[in-house]
């Protein structure tokens, strides 16, 4: 056997030796600091929720002036998406971002959210989910971007009163903007602004109340309890991702995408 074949194996055994430890990084918990907090970043290799998406960490860094970037990028064929959630439990409170990016033009297939979430409140609380979320959910001609909901949203019919899209010129969420959630035990309250030069101004709200009917959720089979306004659960999170919509394998315009939240911050009520 010659050099050059002895090379070439030894070149190959590399390889099948660092696939496996890959892999494993990819299911290693990784974590950033950001606006004071520890953050876990979802990452694995398999596809997991939401949509039909592969999570990783390397979409996921903080910079220098420590401003959060999340991103949805092709690698090796493969388009990845990014997603981060608190350490700590999180409840009541006044949940605060300002985040930065082309939110009014961000790709069809792409969805930006902010949100919280248990994932052991289903039964009673509907996984605690509250969101305001950045899509036109497919549709390229969509007028609307920007969305408040109180989860349960849906059940085989859409309920009206649990959710509110924006009637904002998308082109508003271009550049920085800020967007608060504040929840309460009887009421849960939406407002976003956009970030002048100078100054802000609000150009949405939404109010929504235990006067509204309650209502269930449903999941494969299985129903939740019938609830009005959601309470925390004992591991209640704050959650950011940027993900690509239903089962798509890659944004529309096939364009990696970046979006930065400068701040976040939480006061507890």
């Amino acid at each position: 056997m010659n050099r050059n074949s002895i090379l070439s194996i030894l070149f190959l055994l590399g390889l099948l030796a660092c696939g496996p430890k890959r892999l494993q990084r990819e299911y290693m918990p990784h974590s950033v600091h950001f606006a004071h907090r520890d953050w876990w970043i979802k990452s694995s290799p398999e596809i997991q929720g939401p949509g039909s998406n592969v999570f990783s960490y390397r979409n996921v860094w903080v910079d220098w002036q420590g401003h959060l970037h999340l991103k949805v990028r092709e690698k090796d064929n493969r388009w990845t998406c990014a997603e981060v959630y608190t350490k700590d439990s999180l409840g009541y409170g006044r949940y605060e971002m300002e985040v930065e990016g082309q939110l009014g033009d961000l790709d069809p297939y792409l969805v930006f959210g902010f949100f919280t979430w248990d994932p052991h409140t289903f039964e009673d609380q509907a996984n605690s989910e509250i969101d305001i979320e950045f899509s036109r959910w497919g549709f390229p001609l969509a007028p609307r971007v920007l969305h408040y909901s109180v989860h349960p949203v849906s059940l085989q019919k859409l309920f009206l009163e649990r959710f509110q899209s924006s009637n904002s010129n998308p082109q508003n969420w271009n550049g920085r903007s800020r967007h608060i959630m504040e929840w309460r035990d009887t009421s849960i309250t939406f407002y976003s602004y956009r970030i002048n030069r100078r100054d802000e101004e609000l150009l949405e709200s939404f109010h929504y109340s235990f006067k509204n009917p309650p209502r269930k959720k449903g999941v494969e089979g299985q129903f939740s309890e019938a609830i009005t306004v959601p309470k925390p659960g004992e591991s209640n999170q704050a959650r950011f991702n940027l993900w690509i919509f239903g089962a798509k394998e890659a944004p529309l315009n096939e364009r990696e995408t970046e979006i930065i939240i400068r701040d976040f911050r939480y006061e507890a009520y």
